[in-house]
C-alpha cells in the first residue's frame, strides 16, 4: 500500500459520512494481504471491514478483487473496495458481483441488511471539467475505430481510408478519433516508423468500460427463446456472415463454461435474413427476457478473409465481463491469460 492511499481512504470515508451519515474507522493499515482494516458504524451495528485500495478500478482486476474478498482471513470481516472514482458502468458490475465499494466523490455500495446503500453517478472532477468533445474516441463510432486498432495494432500505420473500411465508419470519423488518441497518449508519431499504438493495455481497459454502455446497446436486434435449449450446438455460422459471441464463444475457446445466454453477432446486411432463418429452422420466438440475443456486427464483416465461427477474443472478454456474473468473469480471466495477455503487455 502506498502512503498516498491513506489519504485516498480518508477522503472516501469522509464522502460516505457526508452522503449517508455512516462512519468507517480505520484501525490498522498494511494488515496481512489487505491494505487496511476497520469498522463500519451504521448506528445499529458495527461491521468489521477488510479494505482494499485501488486508485483505478479496471475490468481485468475484478476477478482478483472478488477472490481476495472471498478468501479473507477473518471470516467475520467484509471486504470493501475503496477507489478514487468508480463510474456508473463499473458500479453496476461491482454491485452484480456483490463487491462493496466507496469512492472519493460519494459513490458507494454496501449491502448489510437492514442497511442498504447504493449510490452511483456522482462525477469525478475530471469528468465535470472535461468537454464532451474530448471523449469522442469512446463514443459509439469512436469505439469501432479503437476496436479495430486493438485487434490489428499495425492498422494504425495504414491510410485513413483503410482504417475506416476495417472499422465500418465514415472516413472523417478516423481523423477525430486519431486526434483524441494522440492527445491521450495512445498514438505517437515516429519520424521514420510512422504512427505507433502506445499504452495498449490501458486503451483496452478504457474500451472495455465504454463498450457495454456506449456501443453495445445500439447493436441489439432482439432477444429470443428456443424450445430446444441446445439448438445452437450444431449450428455453423461463418458461412452465414455471423459469429458466436459471449458465453458460447467462450465455451468454444475454453470448454470451461456452460452457456446460459446465446449471443450472435451478424453482418448488418444479412441480420434480417439470419434472424428469419433461425426462427424458421429452430422455432425461435421473440422474448424480451429470452436467453438468445442477436446483435449487429460493428466491423467490416464483408471483407474478412479469415472469418471463423467466433468473434475476436477481445469482444468475447468484453461480453463476459459486462454480465457481472462470477463464473463468466472467471472464464474471462482464463481467456485474457490465454489469448490476450501477451498482446497487451505494457509497451
Amino acid at each position: 500500500m502506498k502512503t498516498n492511499d491513506v489519504g485516498l481512504i480518508d477522503k472516501a470515508v469522509e464522502s460516505l459520512r457526508e452522503q449517508t451519515g455512516f462512519t468507517i474507522e480505520v484501525d490498522r493499515y498494511f494488515h496481512n494481504t489487505m491494505d487496511a482494516t476497520g469498522n463500519l458504524n451504521t448506528g445499529a451495528r458495527e461491521i468489521p471491514l477488510a479494505i482494499e485500495c485501488k486508485k483505478r478500478v479496471t475490468i481485468p482486476i475484478l476477478a482478483n478483487i472478488r477472490n481476495q474478498f472471498v478468501h479473507l482471513i477473518e471470516a467475520t470481516e467484509k471486504g470493501i473496495l475503496i477507489a478514487d472514482y468508480i463510474n456508473p458502468v463499473m458500479a453496476e458490475r461491482l454491485k452484480a458481483m456483490d463487491i462493496w465499494f466507496l469512492d472519493t466523490v460519494g459513490n458507494a455500495y454496501i449491502n448489510a441488511l437492514p442497511v442498504y446503500i447504493y449510490i452511483k453517478g456522482n462525477k469525478s472532477v475530471e469528468e465535470q471539467t472535461t468537454s464532451p468533445k474530448m471523449n469522442r474516441a469512446f463514443s459509439p463510432m469512436g469505439l469501432k475505430v479503437v476496436f479495430a486498432l486493438l485487434c490489428h495494432p499495425d492498422l494504425v500505420k495504414a491510410p485513413y481510408r483503410d482504417i475506416a473500411q476495417t472499422a465500418g465508419v465514415a472516413l472523417g470519423t478516423v481523423g477525430w478519433v486519431f486526434r483524441d488518441l494522440i492527445r491521450l497518449g495512445h498514438i505517437i508519431e515516429m519520424k521514420t516508423l510512422g504512427r505507433r499504438l502506445k499504452n495498449r493495455k490501458k486503451l483496452l481497459e478504457r474500451w472495455l468500460v465504454a463498450y457495454p454502455e456506449q456501443l453495445r446497446p445500439k447493436l441489439v436486434v432482439g432477444r429470443y427463446r428456443a424450445p430446444d435449449p441446445d439448438w445452437w450446438q450444431t449450428v455453423v455460422l461463418h458461412n452465414l456472415y455471423a459469429y458466436w459471441g459471449g458465453e458460447v464463444a467462450a465455451d468454444r475457446l475454453t470448454n470451461y463454461l456452460k452457456p446460459q445466454t446465446v449471443t450472435i453477432y451478424a453482418w448488418e446486411k444479412r441480420v434480417r435474413d439470419l434472424t428469419r432463418d433461425l426462427i424458421r429452422w429452430y422455432k425461435l420466438r421473440r422474448d424480451q427476457n429470452g436467453d438468445i440475443e442477436i446483435l449487429k456486427a460493428f466491423w467490416d464483416v464483408e471483407h474478412e478473409s479469415d472469418r471463423t465461427d467466433i468473434v475476436n477474443p477481445i469482444l468475447i472478454y468484453a461480453d463476459l465481463m459486462a454480465t457481472g456474473d462470477p463464473r463468466n468473469i472467471e472464464t474471462a480471466q482464463i481467456i485474457y491469460e490465454r489469448e490476450l495477455a501477451e498482446h497487451f503487455r505494457e509497451n
